[in-house]
């Protein structure tokens, strides 16, 4: 596969760009808003439980109302980015994002809090555009490695952000972590004003898809809460199977939308391209798999005494400083792997990902209870999400042109964050079944079967990528005058009479 056709002649390629190191660092640290205003919370359940006096399942909803938005941000935000410019949609992603951190940090009560992480969740959109942003500013030899480095960037902020809201948390208080997040996007849309050249884009002029901007946050939401409740309530309870079913209802109303309107907010014709359909085919089976199910069954191996067999007996603290130093090894490799993207393919790399997490689980399940073996197997994990994180949005730009790219990665993002939620989900219900109700402990039993779901997923995400092509055909998206001329089409075509 060659970069050398991602620009027309004329366009940016012409013009004065701000320097690779720049753009990258500015980019990483829009993204790290997002990363971090996700992972901050995970540390800070147990403390808000105590201060608001509220039970896990209620004080969850600091998490799930972020995520709940921030997979529909991500598609919009791509989208608007696209059609308005990309800079100026970023800024008011991290505006919108301060905003949200101001209400969780006055509010004054846990609804305040919820409120304001659902506003946070517009950040979900920071990494389609950054990746647009980095395609557009960039010398076409340097996208790969720059790609890769903001994709892979999600890895280490994710874990850095964990222990840094820890330290917060316990030498202050919960409230400071809300005033850094705050701050944090501040500066990423300074740095964004100061250092990317304003958009030169012409702002379309097609319609916003307003009704398909609705149902998409309402269908996402819909299969995101089923989910993440079924933990609790089970795949067979009434609540599940009414929000399953009201998610895909919608979906399929949303589906039947987007094909119909003049200016979609997904143009779900681009999975008619190989490329694509198998791009985010295998993102969900990985998302379900490594990406998603890794973390839960690993802290406890981490976490677990030594006296069961299994664990390794790590302090909270140890293990956090672990998993932080696992991704930063991981993302030492992602400069790495954009250069492997650019001189074999990010295809290739993509796939050595995956392998490089599938491998890991085996090792993880072969020599419980050896530190030096686990460590090893982590350090594999680490390295495969990054080169996985940083080839995805690669393997995605060699399919599409630069137009659609916020949106396309977008897109990636939606699927990547159903599938985690999922993971999450069956993974919850799976180590329950296995936990004793006077210790909480769950039997090793539990720990390799959750593994090995882990495995499966893992290797049907890396045998779908070996279809992906070394050089994709790209997707030409239809113009406004095929578009126009289908829609007649199917307006004037009577429906065939059955024989």
């Amino acid at each position: 596969m060659s970069f050398a056709n991602l620009r027309k002649p004329g366009t940016l390629n012409t013009l004065k760009r701000p320097g690779f190191a720049a753009v990258v660092t500015v980019l990483i640290l829009a993204e790290v808003v997002s990363a971090f205003e996700l992972s901050m919370m995970y540390v800070t359940l147990p403390t808000l439980i105590k201060e608001f006096n509220v039970d896990a399942s209620t004080v969850a909803w600091v998490v799930t109302a972020y995520l709940l938005v921030s997979a529909s941000a991500g598609v919009m935000g791509g989208r608007f980015g696209d059609m308005y410019g990309r800079r100026k949609v970023m800024i008011i992603v991290l505006m919108i994002a301060f905003a949200g951190s101001l209400i969780s940090l006055i509010g004054g009560s846990l609804g305040m809090i919820i409120l304001g992480r659902a506003i946070q969740g517009t950040a979900g959109a920071l990494m389609g555009l950054a990746f647009g942003l980095a395609r557009e500013h960039m010398a076409k030899e340097r996208i790969p490695v720059g790609v890769s480095m903001i994709g892979a960037s999600a890895l280490i902020a994710g874990a850095g952000g964990a222990l840094i809201a820890g330290i917060m948390i316990q030498v202050f208080s919960w409230h400071l972590i809300f005033i850094f997040s705050a701050i944090l996007a501040v500066v990423a849309a300074v740095a964004i004003l100061a250092v990317i050249p304003r958009d030169t884009l012409i702002p379309s002029k097609e319609k916003p898809d307003y009704l398909g901007a609705v149902l998409l946050p309402i269908a996402v939401s819909a299969i995101l809460l089923a989910l993440s409740g079924a933990s609790k309530t089970g795949f067979g309870s009434v609540q599940f199977l009414g929000l399953i079913t009201a998610g895909i209802v919608v979906t399929a109303i949303w589906v039947w939308w987007e094909l119909r309107v003049e200016s979609p907010i997904v143009n779900l014709r681009m999975f008619k391209n190989r490329q694509v359909a198998l791009v985010m085919t295998a993102t969900m089976l990985a998302a379900l798999g490594p990406i998603g199910g890794m973390s839960v069954p690993t802290q406890m191996v981490l976490q677990y005494p030594t006296t069961l067999g299994f664990g390794l007996g790590f302090a909270p603290a140890l293990a956090g400083i672990f998993s932080a130093l696992t991704a930063v090894v991981g993302y030492l490799f992602s400069p790495l792997g954009g250069k492997l993207a650019f001189r074999f393919g990010a295809r290739s790399v993509f796939i050595g990902g995956l392998c490089l997490m599938a491998a890991a689980i085996p090792i993880i399940l072969l020599t419980y209870g050896n530190v030096v073996a686990f460590c090893l197997a982590m350090a594999l994990n680490g390295i495969g999400v990054s080169l996985t994180f940083g080839a995805l949005p690669n393997v995605l730009i060699e399919a599409i042109p630069e137009t659609h790219t916020s949106e396309t990665a977008g897109t990636n993002t939606m699927v990547r964050n159903i599938g985690q939620s999922a993971a999450t989900a069956i993974g919850a219900m799976i180590l329950a079944s296995y936990q004793n109700p006077e210790t909480t402990i769950v039997a090793q039993g539990g720990i390799s079967a959750s593994f090995v779901f882990v495995l499966v997923f893992a290797i049907l995400a890396v045998l779908v990528a070996l279809f992906l092509k070394r050089r994709p055909v790209q997707w030409v998206p239809e113009t406004t005058q095929e578009r126009s001329t289908r829609r007649g089409t199917l307006a004037k075509d009577p429906v065939p009479a059955a024989n």
